[in-house]
C-alpha cells in the first residue's frame, strides 16, 4: 500500500492530469495538488514537467513512477505470503505461454494445481514467444512458458522440455511416410508458417537464408491451430514442434516428420521467470508444478 501522496502522484503520472487523476480517486484537485508539492519539497526534486495543461514526467518522476510500481508489486506479494502463512488458500498467478503447450500440458497441470489449491486464481496469457519475454521482462506475468530461449537472456531457467521442430502434413501427403528430411528436401514446398510474433518462424526464415531453400508461403497466421487446420485439410505442410500437435497425430489426422538440421532439431521449451522479481507463495507452488510435469514429460 503506497502513502497518499505517492498514490495522488502515481495516478497523475499514469493519466497525465491532475483533473482526471482527481476523478478517478474522487478528490479536489487542490489536495493532489498540496500532497504533490509536498512530495517534491522531500524530495527536493520536481516530479512534473509542467508545460500547458498536460503534465509528463521529468527523469526523477520517471524514477518515482519505478519505485512506485515496484512498491505496489511487492505489497502484493507480501499480502499473499501473509494469507499463506495464516493458512487462506488464496492468491493469484499471471503465465505466459506459447500456444503449443496448451492443450496437453498446461490444461492438464492447472487442473492438477485446483485441485490442490482451489483458492488461488490463475491467469493465463498465451501469445507468440517473443510477446512472451516481454510480457515477463515488462513483470505482466509472474512465469512464463517460452520456446527457443536465445543463447544469452536476462531469466532465470528453471526446466527445459525438449521440443525438436518437425514439418507437420497430412496422414496422406507424400512426406508423411519419412522417417525425418532435411530442410533443403522442402524446396519450393507450399508452406502455412505462423507469423512473425513466433520464434518457430524465426528458426525457419533463419534455415531458409542459410541453405537457400525457397518455400512458397501461402498462409500466415497468428495461430498455430488455423496452421493446424489448414495443413490437416490440404497439401501445404507447416513446421511445428510434435508436443504442438500431439492430439491430431494420435488421431490419426497429422504427421509429424523430424527436420534433420542440427539448430531445429534441438530446439526447446523453457520455464522461466525474471531473478528480481519475488514470487509469491502461489506462484512459486505453480512453478514446482509445471517443473515436476516437464521432468516428468522429458
Amino acid at each position: 500500500m503506497l502513502p497518499p501522496a505517492l498514490t495522488y502522484f502515481r495516478e497523475v503520472a499514469l493519466s497525465g492530469s491532475i483533473r482526471r487523476a482527481a476523478e478517478h480517486l474522487s478528490i479536489a484537485p487542490s489536495a493532489i495538488s498540496r500532497q504533490i508539492s509536498k512530495l517534491e519539497a522531500d524530495l527536493q526534486a520536481t516530479v512534473f514537467d509542467r508545460r500547458g495543461r498536460r503534465l509528463s514526467l521529468t527523469p526523477a518522476g520517471e524514477l518515482l513512477l519505478a519505485y512506485s510500481e515496484r512498491s505496489t508489486a511487492d505489497f502484493e506479494t507480501l499480502r499473499e505470503s501473509l494469507q499463506q502463512i495464516a493458512g487462506l488458500q488464496a492468491g493469484q498467478v499471471k503465465i505466459g505461454s506459447v500456444e503449443g503447450m496448451v492443450t496437453y500440458f498446461l490444461s492438464r497441470y492447472l487442473a492438477t494445481f485446483d485441485k490442490r489449491f482451489p483458492g488461488v486464481k490463475v491467469i493465463v496469457s498465451v501469445v507468440g514467444s517473443r510477446a512472451v519475454l516481454e510480457l515477463l521482462r515488462d513483470g505482466e506475468v509472474d512465469l512464463a512458458l517460452a520456446f527457443g530461449l536465445p543463447t544469452r537472456h536476462p531469466f532465470r531457467e528453471h526446466a527445459r522440455l525438449e521440443q525438436p521442430l518437425c514439418v507437420i502434413v497430412a496422414a496422406g501427403h507424400p512426406l508423411a511416410s519419412r522417417r525425418s528430411v532435411s530442410f533443403k528436401a522442402l524446396a519450393d514446398q507450399r508452406v502455412a508458417l505462423p507469423d512473425r510474433t513466433f520464434q518457430i518462424r524465426s528458426l525457419i526464415d533463419g534455415i531458409a537464408a542459410k541453405t537457400k531453400t525457397p518455400l512458397v508461403h501461402i498462409i500466415e497466421t497468428n495461430t498455430l491451430e488455423m496452421a493446424k487446420g489448414v495443413v490437416r485439410n490440404s497439401e501445404l505442410l507447416t513446421f511445428l514442434p510434435r508436443y504442438a500437435a500431439l492430439r491430431e497425430i494420435a488421431n490419426g489426422e497429422l504427421c509429424a516428420v523430424p527436420l534433420q538440421e542440427r539448430d531445429l532439431a534441438h530446439t526447446s521449451i523453457s520455464l522461466i521467470t525474471l531473478p528480481s522479481r519475488q514470487l509469491s507463495p502461489a506462484a512459486r507452488k505453480l512453478l514446482e508444478t509445471f517443473k515436476a510435469g516437464m521432468a516428468r514429460h522429458g
